[in-house]
């Protein structure tokens, strides 16, 4: 018989799973909007980011069938997390195309996350989004391929492995 404490641990990583996947659901769910962000930092950020990455990021979000064209499926990356321990994967992770989500453009009225853009290398950026106060984050890295931008890795939400 399972003992009241390994079930209530049960309970609380499920508790905790659906409570992120609800937090980045209801980000998603916004009408099509750029981030609320207006400050001096956030406006220095986008000057420094390419031009035609900024075209690009605006149009994967707004266009669906542009958005599924520019991702490189099997699209590589992590599942999200089913709690706040972090699951750890023994094998490489795919998402694929057929059971992909729409990602829209991440807005944050309620200011509970904290997004920030690393470029890594002329030709890749990673976008990063962090529940503030935790280590949770989702991460997306772009790549200037010959023909354009496109997704080639998606973290779902799960702690930081730094």
């Amino acid at each position: 018989m399972r003992s009241k404490e390994s079930i209530s641990q049960k309970y609380m990583g499920y508790f905790f799973a659906v409570f992120a996947l609800l937090l980045f659901s209801l980000s998603n769910c916004k009408e099509k909007s750029m981030p609320t962000e207006t400050t001096d930092e956030a406006a220095a950020e986008a000057d420094t980011l390419p031009a035609d990455f900024l075209e690009f990021y605006d149009k994967f979000h707004a266009d669906s069938a542009y958005q599924i064209e520019h991702i490189n499926f099997p699209l590589e990356g992590l599942p999200s997390a089913e709690g706040d321990i972090d699951s750890i994967v023994d094998q490489r992770y795919f998402w694929q195309r057929d059971e992909w989500k729409k990602h829209n453009h991440f807005t944050d009225p309620s200011g509970q996350f904290e997004q920030w853009f690393e470029i890594l290398d002329p030709r890749v950026i990673e976008h990063w989004v962090q529940v503030r106060g935790t280590k949770l984050v989702i991460r997306r890295r772009f790549a200037n391929l010959d023909d354009g931008w496109y997704l080639i890795y998606y973290a779902g939400l799960r702690p930081l492995e730094r």
